[in-house]
């Protein structure tokens, strides 16, 4: 009798301790964004629209209008890098500063743009890293071999063609794995964090976008530092054939300078997502993300601004545009 009593009281303990299926889910982690970190990355974000889509699509504008520059592989490559800065400075940029103003709010994930957020990053960011090579190349072309250039103009426009499907195809993929989270049960993160590309664990979509990130970010680097290397190293002699315009070489100077700003930029957001997820994630790593995509995108800015003080030519298209809208604000 005493072990029948025994055995019904550890029972109704067990049922009554037991939590429901609801307690034992883990809650998800909302961090919170600082103060301090609204107030860095907001002036960031209202530069790039403002500057970056107005001078990348005069840029663009430029290309368009001249007819003459059709036939100038350097000016269609700039164009399409102009393009990829267009998308990440009007189209993306926009809803990142639409979430970091009123983080709380997760206005992102309640609407078709959090998707929307991975495939414009994505697309712009590969095509910026994919054309720095290619357009090294071009450049090492015009001073090491002016009289035999190795690429021509139909062959650049395939290749830059090739580029863009690739990272169409690439950037649709990770939003396929996106969903693929989104819908999984056990997934207790924001949908808005995956949105904006910040990973706390490592998961699948964590491999798939760092792995294709780094191996994009490190290959583009490597292969564009290694020809602006060989072409310094033939400028610098007294070797035959190595072009000797001053014209040109101040050309092949500023696009040296373009991959310069995109990595400095770059460079903290890869080393951030890369800390976070093989650290301990925190609410640190998360202002620090904020952070180091404000500096991120301020690159897209920068470029226009490099293209004016070192080109003669889009000097003299960007400038006219400056002094107009100086003139207007005057009056």
């Amino acid at each position: 009798m005493f072990r029948q009593l025994l055995s019904a009281n550890i029972t109704r303990i067990n049922l009554t301790s037991t939590p429901p299926p609801e307690a034992t889910m883990a809650t998800p982690a909302i961090y919170q964004q600082y103060t301090e970190t609204t107030f860095f990355v907001l002036p960031l974000y209202i530069i790039t629209i403002i500057v970056g889509t107005v001078g990348n699509g005069l840029v663009f504008r430029s290309y368009l209008v001249d007819k003459s520059a059709h036939s100038c592989i350097f000016r269609f490559l700039i164009a399409n890098l102009s393009v990829a800065d267009l998308i990440l400075c009007a189209l993306f940029t926009p809803i990142l500063l639409v979430y970091r103003s009123n983080a709380s709010a997760m206005l992102i994930a309640k609407t078709p743009l959090c998707e929307g957020c991975i495939f414009l990053s994505m697309l712009s960011i590969s095509m910026m890293y994919a054309i720095f090579p290619l357009l090294a190349l071009h450049r090492k072309d015009v001073m090491l071999n002016p009289r035999e250039p190795k690429m021509t103009m139909k062959q650049v426009q395939k290749i830059v063609a090739v580029f863009w499907s690739f990272c169409c195809v690439t950037s649709l993929g990770l939003v396929g794995m996106a969903w693929r989270n989104f819908l999984n049960e056990n997934n207790t993160n924001p949908k808005f964090y995956r949105c904006l590309l910040i990973n706390t664990e490592v998961d699948a979509f964590t491999v798939y976008f760092l792995g294709y990130s780094s191996l994009l970010y490190g290959l583009s680097i490597a292969i564009t530092v290694s020809i602006y290397w060989t072409i310094n190293k033939h400028m610098n002699s007294n070797l035959s054939g190595v072009n000797a315009s001053a014209d040109e070489r101040h050309v092949t100077k500023m696009c040296f300078w373009i991959a310069i700003v995109y990595t400095v930029c770059w460079t903290p957001f890869l080393v951030v997502q890369l800390s976070g997820i093989f650290g301990q994630y925190s609410e640190v790593y998360f202002n620090l993300h904020a952070c180091s995509s404000g500096v991120g995108v301020i690159g897209s800015a920068i470029n226009p601004i490099v293209y004016a003080v070192m080109d003669p030519y889009y000097r003299a298209t960007l400038l006219p545009f400056v002094k107009t809208a100086n003139k207007n604000n005057k009056q």
